[in-house]
């Protein structure tokens, strides 16, 4: 079993310089000084520029140079996103505000340009090391093509012994070396965690918004197509009831006047199902009893588990309760499910609150293909600082997660 396991290492350890991911690696590391060394003289010709003649150039100089280092932030991006597969968003600027002090912070003031300077300046030390990385690289293929041309015998095997092991073990140093790059890069090149939280609570709530005029259209369409024109047939039938009666036909009237009168109970329902489908009467009575409700009525047999020791906020309960309802329905549209669980827990700290939906079907489930809908589903949840997750081998099972903070309690209750 050891032995095995020797072998196996071994050959991981043999094959590695040649991956595809070791060739990357080996290319963003030797692009890397160049573009450093370029950017470096670029900003220190702009710095030294801008701080000479007692200063009287650097509201000149310091526009380019802020503006060029951001677009070298462009390129660092781009090479780690082509060559390692580095996802640094672009942090974006702030629009420009009005007024002198508005100019001076926008050209001058310009957070995402300076720490791009930052970057610039604090990466030619990094970049010494990735030089090392690629001298580890090289070594070996160098010094055989050098023995190779000279003819001359090897007078030392420990220097090709080190070179062989610096070979082999290059990728993995590279690797650690890049860890401190990415990190560097994450922190001066991409956006800050405000600016990040900034741009999520711009998206949801553009969500929200987009959502809430979609129900207020499908609302309005449904009134309007639906109980409006059923109405106005209503009115149209009493009007012929009490033509009915008034010729003395009343057997006619009376028949109309029943039919009148079940079609207002249909009305009435149609009603109550469309102010259901704003807010459920079952969630009157807690979450749990909603759930299980709504499980009673899903064809697969699902069971229910709610351990919350104290009740959400209404709209918490509202979009546990509606996405649990989709979710059930997809499952039980696509999954082949048998059996479906809902869980609904809260964690050790009543921070945040899991509802977990598990069924035994084929799998094979994405939050990212085209047109899925747990997108819209994640889009919603996103709208209340939650977060969706998706569990989906395929062959099954599925588990689909959604946390959300927890809140206040429903104070109405």
């Amino acid at each position: 079993m050891a032995a095995n396991r020797v072998t196996v290492v071994a050959r991981r350890v043999l094959r590695e310089p040649f991956t595809a991911r070791a060739w990357r690696t080996f290319v963003y590391c030797f692009c890397q000084p160049f573009v450093d060394l370029f950017g470096l003289g670029v900003v220190l010709l702009l710095l030294t520029g801008s701080t000479g003649s007692a200063g009287l150039l650097a509201p000149v100089l310091l526009v380019p140079l802020l503006a060029f280092a951001r677009g070298l932030g462009n390129v660092h991006r781009g090479l780690a996103r082509g060559l390692l597969g580095w996802d640094v968003p672009e942090p974006m600027r702030a629009p420009r505000r009005p007024g002198v002090l508005g100019f001076f912070m926008y050209y001058y003031g310009d957070g995402i340009g300076w720490r791009a300077v930052g970057y610039v300046l604090a990466k030619i030390l990094l970049s010494v090391e990735l030089v090392v990385g690629v001298a580890f690289r090289l070594g070996l293929p160098l010094t055989l093509i050098a023995l190779a041309a000279s003819g001359a015998e090897i007078q030392s095997w420990s220097i090709l012994i080190i070179w062989t092991v610096l070979f082999f073990a290059s990728p993995r140093l590279t690797e650690l070396l890049l860890l401190l790059d990415q990190t560097l890069m994450r922190r001066l090149l991409g956006p800050s965690e405000d600016s990040l939280r900034i741009r999520e609570l711009e998206q949801t709530r553009s969500h929200a918004i987009n959502e809430a005029a979609a129900t207020l259209r499908r609302i309005e369409r449904d009134l309007h197509d639906g109980a409006q024109a059923r109405l106005v047939a209503l009115g149209m039938q009493l009007g012929r009831a009490e033509r009915q009666l008034e010729r003395g036909n009343a057997e006619s009237g009376l028949e109309l006047v029943r039919e009148t009168r079940a079609e207002a109970k249909a009305i009435a329902q149609d009603l109550r199902d469309l102010v259901r489908g704003i807010h459920p009467p079952a969630l009157d009575g807690g979450l749990a009893p909603a759930l299980t409700t709504l499980a009673a009525k899903t064809p697969i047999p699902t069971i229910v588990r709610v351990s919350l020791e104290t009740r959400l906020s209404a709209a918490a309960e509202t979009i546990l309760y509606f996405t649990a309802a989709e979710l059930l329905t997809n499952a039980a549209k696509h999954s082949g499910a048998r059996a479906i669980a809902v869980t609904v827990v809260s964690d050790a700290h009543d921070e945040d609150v899991r509802l977990i939906v598990t069924d035994d079907g084929c799998g094979g489930a994405r939050l990212d293909s085209a047109g899925s809908g747990l997108r819209g589903l994640s889009e919603r949840v996103r709208t209340m600082d939650g977060r969706l997750t998706v569990d989906s081998p395929v062959g099954g099972p599925t588990t689909v997660t959604v946390r959300l903070p927890a809140n206040k309690p429903n104070e109405g209750n």
